[in-house]
Formats: C-alpha cells, structure tokens, sequence
C-alpha cells in the first residue's frame, strides 16, 4: 500500500505504532524504538506523552496542523490526511517514509529505492568546509 499525503517532508523507516485507543491514561506508552507513530491526530497536549527519542516518523488520519508543527520541532517528518490509515496500518506493520509519501510492507525493490534516495538527500544535506 502506498499513500500521499501532506505534511513533512523526510525520509524515515519503522515499524508502525498504531493509536486508536484515547481511553486509557498514556495511549503513547511503550512505543519501542524506531516506530512510524500512526494516530488519528496527535495535538500540542499529546506531545507531552510521547517519548520522541523513539519516533522516527508520524502518520495522521487528519489533516493536523499540530502534528506538522510537532514533527518540524522535533526533526522527523509527518505525512497528514492518510484517511483511514489506523485500520489499514497494522501494529508492526513496516512502514516508508518517504518525502510525502507512506509505504506500508514495501517489497525489497522498494526498500532498495528508498534507501538510494536517502542517501542522496543525506549527501545534499552534508556541508563541507
């Protein structure tokens, strides 16, 4: 499956971590490290309870301004308006980012691509003095 979105542009790889449940106390505990987070919205007020050390990426169903802002701060990217991406995107699944696009379960020509392209954007990052 692949989607396009809005948001951050970046690259990123993970598996997903999915948020569906806003009942219980922290919905964000125990994401494991290098997890594309996957939520509805994530606002300003659930910024708060996410330990982003473990975030590589973020996916929203909504269009959400919020996580935008959250993500450039934090410097992972955010692709946004991913309608019904909680029910299509399983826990665990592996998930691409790339630029504004998402990759769910890519095959291994497109894992190879996608790494070619990051360390292309990766060496246009690179100042050498």
């Amino acid at each position: 499956m692949t989607e396009r979105g809005t948001g951050v542009k970046g690259f990123a790889k993970g598996k997903a971590f999915v948020v569906k449940d806003f009942s219980v106390r922290n919905p964000f505990e125990g994401i494991p490290p290098g997890s594309i987070l996957v939520a509805p919205a994530v606002s300003l007020s659930d910024s708060a309870l996410i330990d982003f050390k473990n975030v590589t990426g973020m996916v929203t169903e909504e269009d959400d301004p919020d996580a935008c802002l959250i993500a450039r701060g934090v410097g992972i990217p955010a692709v946004v308006g991913i309608l019904g991406c909680t029910n299509k995107i399983v826990k665990g699944d592996r998930v691409l980012i790339r630029n504004l696009d998402v990759v769910v379960n890519p095959d291994l020509e497109t894992v190879m691509e996608f790494e070619d392209l990051r360390a292309q954007a990766d060496g246009q990052l690179r100042f050498d003095f």
